[in-house]
């Protein structure tokens, strides 16, 4: 008497598609970062920012930090120094009409922030975030190459399920879902 839902000690062929595609992406994205930190490290790639200034914006609150470097950093004429000028400019009493009320306070919106780093990767510090995000990403590519075989041995389950992950994965990469202060 067998039964066809018995666990097995062997891996499922999703299971070992998931794991090559995960090694593979996983060296690939090790590799690179190697690369990319060494480009850093020996200066054959400029910084945006100097090493001599790292370690005091390390010191500083986020907020600190995202404003020095747009300020300061960010060379003029980059399409994110252009945002940084059109928010100053629009945050300003006169640009907005009115005067500003005593005690109204809204946090900046910096352009720096979520995948903005992506317009930098011409700069040693924000390529070696590219390895990261390869990293990141890499399990999204492994849903995505094991959702046929579930569904060619009618694990709807899965399939959907798998799904399911990407579109979270996605959703949460994207920056559409934001949880917290961040």
């Amino acid at each position: 008497m067998s039964t066809t839902n018995a666990p097995t000690k062997e891996a499922s062929i999703e299971q070992l598609q998931y794991a090559r595609i995960l090694e593979k992406g996983m060296l690939a994205g090790l590799f690179l970062m190697v690369i990319t930190f060494a480009l850093y490290v020996f200066g054959v790639t400029k910084p945006l920012i100097p090493l001599q200034d790292i370690s005091t914006l390390w010191a500083t609150k986020s907020g600190v930090y995202l404003t020095t470097v747009e300020n300061k950093y960010i060379p003029e004429g980059h399409s994110l120094k252009v945002r940084v000028h059109a928010q100053q400019d629009a945050a300003t009493p006169q640009a907005q009409g009115h005067e500003s009320r005593a005690g109204a306070h809204h946090a900046p919106r910096h352009v720096l922030s979520g995948w903005a780093w992506f317009s930098l990767l011409g700069y040693a510090d924000f390529l070696n975030f590219l390895p990261v995000a390869i990293l990141a990403g890499i399990t999204i590519i492994c849903y995505g190459v094991i959702i046929p075989g579930f569904f060619a041995r009618g694990d709807m389950a899965m399939g959907i399920m798998a799904i399911v992950e990407i579109g979270i994965l996605v959703l949460a990469a994207s920056g559409i879902l934001k949880v917290g202060g961040h």
